[in-house]
């Protein structure tokens, strides 16, 4: 059975923010929490959103009012997975469980 990196997009809302830099920080840094011990091993970081006018890379960050939406970038490795498929259902079963009520969405799932 192959083994795949599965890559999933998440929506993380910080509160009470001072800086677009300090969002990212804590949403990043919340996440990691919530994700160990038992998935120590999934790579977080702040995602990337192309700028509508100059089609720069922008990160993916909101904030109004001290409250930020923040996108979230996980890589995790999935092995001895049956299909593409299968593996995106067990990465996102495994993230999503730790990360209740954070929405998820698979951007790529590539055979490694």
């Amino acid at each position: 059975m192959p083994d795949y990196l599965v890559v999933l997009q998440g929506a993380w809302i910080v509160r009470k923010v001072k800086s677009v830099q300090d969002a990212m920080n804590i949403a990043v840094a919340e996440a990691g929490k919530r994700l160990s011990p038992d998935l120590d091993f999934v790579e977080i970081d702040v995602g990337d959103t192309e700028c509508p006018r100059c089609h720069e890379p922008l990160k993916s960050v909101f904030m109004v009012a001290g409250t930020a939406l923040v996108g979230l970038i996980f890589e995790m490795k999935v092995f001895n997975a049956q299909s593409e498929e299968h593996a995106a259902r067990i990465a996102k079963y495994e993230i999503g469980k730790r990360l209740q009520r954070v929405p998820l969405e698979v951007i790529e799932v590539r055979r490694i």
